[in-house]
């Protein structure tokens, strides 16, 4: 992975406020042209996620295929959407909706390292 290429000015988040993001909701992502790199919390201290891995996917992935196992239905139905307005939303925002419903390990895989700190990440480890 070429760092250079995240410039962390470009994070955003599930919330306005970037930290509330990852510490409160354990999510963020920086998007390229080509792909979006998501940070995600693996590690809490009962109030806040205070460590996080990442991952990356290509800016075109098909959500629907790559995740086949999905039982999108009940994705849906949590959401309170159709598969159809699903397919519409922005790759960030259907993978947020994989994470809250399936977790961060079902989606991203396992993490097998303490992760990085909020401070890590904003200094573009």
């Amino acid at each position: 992975m070429n760092r250079k290429q995240y410039l962390i000015g470009n994070i955003q988040g599930v919330d306005a406020d970037v930290e509330t993001s990852l510490k409160e909701y354990g999510l963020a992502w920086i998007e390229t042209r080509t792909d979006i790199l998501f940070y995600y919390g693996v590690n809490h201290d009962d109030e806040n996620y205070i460590n996080f891995d990442f991952c990356s996917f290509d800016k075109d992935v098909d959500v629907i295929k790559e995740f086949d196992w999905v039982d999108f239905d009940a994705v849906c139905n949590f959401l309170g959407s159709t598969l159809e307005e699903f397919k519409t939303l922005d790759i960030t925002f259907q993978i947020t909706a994989l994470v809250s419903y399936y977790g961060f390990e079902n989606i991203f895989g396992s993490t097998y390292w303490e992760g990085l700190t909020y401070q890590q990440i904003m200094m573009n480890w």
